[in-house]
């Protein structure tokens, strides 16, 4: 097929283009610009005239971008989008239900939800690992490296506690109301409990109105998005995930030997080894595959879906201990290929049992790894993707430009 392929900056594009050409698929790419913005007539059109010209068979992207569907709708050829990203609240637009739409989930809550707005053409398939993400590190690594990012337990990742976090723009007055001290109270109770419906529950009209006044604008293009989405999803999601992540440091750090690489500023907790950023292609691998119990904490908007993250560990020969999803434990198998915790005792408890258990954590690491090699892989998934016929009859015609 001939693919014009919409890159914007993701982690994977890379190996995602790699892997379409030795597919034997004919790509170009474009460098997407404004895709965080509103579609424009101009902006679809130089996407449809770029296609027309290309004589491609389909738009590809990593993520939703509503111009490029426009666009799609206009040649009546398919867009196949990966997400990478969730929430994302240009889904929630008129565009998102054209039939032209291949849009692929690695979360099947957000599918659930998003068809019932007659996104139609929403698929859940859960993301790959790059199989030489490990391999490529290895390469250009020194033995001092090697020996530097060995570690008991590791986790690598932002805590998102940042002014980037819509939260911390409650005012200091605000704070001193009783609707906020019942949305902290809530929070607390929420860290560390699991299930897709987790983040609805106990969640009052009053706290959404809250939470939109003081942080949220309404997402007026985004049409059938609801304001208590807006408010748990882009609010209150990534809150619990930065109360979760700062206990579960500060915990594994007075009793391990944790080291924490992050971006985020650790100063209020001087017992946490922060070891700094690193990069997610050069150094995490030599971390995943160092350290003897890699840690994730799955971003709380990700509601059921298995983490790209924990991919990449597997993929990197790691072993993972990773918070419960629903999705990955319908396809992982527990105990087996990694290992999942649904409590912060539980969690505390399988790092002190596994690393006093070398050959079943090596074991399981390796089972996981061969498992993620065959069936995780870019080529397996991009054959599935594109495999997926549309629900409805479009013929492949182009507008004349």
């Amino acid at each position: 097929m001939r693919i014009l392929f919409y890159r914007w900056g993701t982690f994977n594009e890379p190996v995602i283009e790699k892997t379409l050409r030795d597919l034997g698929h004919f790509v170009k790419v474009v460098w997407a610009e404004n895709y965080k913005g509103i579609q424009t007539e101009e902006q679809i059109q130089d996407y449809a005239k770029e296609a027309s010209g290309y004589h491609a068979d389909i738009f590809f992207s990593v993520d939703y971008f509503q111009t490029i569907a426009m666009a799609a709708k206009k040649l009546n050829i398919i867009y196949y989008s990966w997400l990478y990203h969730i929430p994302q609240w240009s889904l929630f637009s008129y565009p998102a239900q054209l039939p032209n739409n291949r849009i692929i989930t690695f979360d099947s809550a957000q599918m659930q939800e998003l068809k019932q707005y007659n996104v139609h053409g929403m698929q859940y398939m859960s993301q790959a690992a790059d199989k030489e993400l490990l391999a490529n590190a290895l390469e250009h690594a020194t033995s001092e490296q090697l020996e530097k990012y060995k570690a008991d337990v590791s986790f690598v990742g932002t805590l998102y506690e940042s002014a980037n976090n819509l939260f911390n723009r409650i005012s200091a007055e605000a704070r001193e109301k009783e609707v906020y001290k019942k949305i902290i109270a809530m929070i607390r109770d929420k860290r560390f409990v699991y299930g897709k419906d987790v983040l609805y529950r106990g969640v009052t009209e009053e706290m959404v109105e809250f939470l939109l006044e003081e942080v949220e604008q309404a997402k007026d293009h985004f049409f059938f998005a609801k304001q208590e989405e807006i408010a748990i999803q882009s609010v209150l999601a990534r809150k619990i995930t930065v109360e979760e992540r700062k206990l579960m440091a500060r915990t594994l750090a007075r009793e391990f030997d944790f080291k924490l690489y992050t971006i985020s500023n650790t100063d209020k907790f001087p017992k946490i080894n922060n070891c700094g950023p690193v990069d997610f292609a050069k150094q995490a691998p030599l971390i995943y595959n160092g350290s003897k119990i890699n840690i994730y904490v799955t971003p709380r908007a990700i509601r059921s879906g298995i983490p790209l993250r924990v991919l990449e560990i597997m993929a990197c020969q790691g072993f993972v201990l990773v918070n419960y999803q629903e999705d990955l434990a319908r396809e992982f198998e527990e105990g087996k290929e990694l290992v999942m915790y649904r409590s912060l005792e539980e969690l505390t408890e399988k790092v002190r049992y596994y690393l006093e258990h070398e050959t079943e954590r090596k074991k399981i690491a390796r089972a996981g790894y061969e498992k993620v090699l065959r069936e995780y892989n870019y080529a397996e998934k991009l054959r599935k993707i594109l495999e997926q016929k549309p629900s409805g009859v479009i013929q492949n015609m182009r507008d004349s430009f």
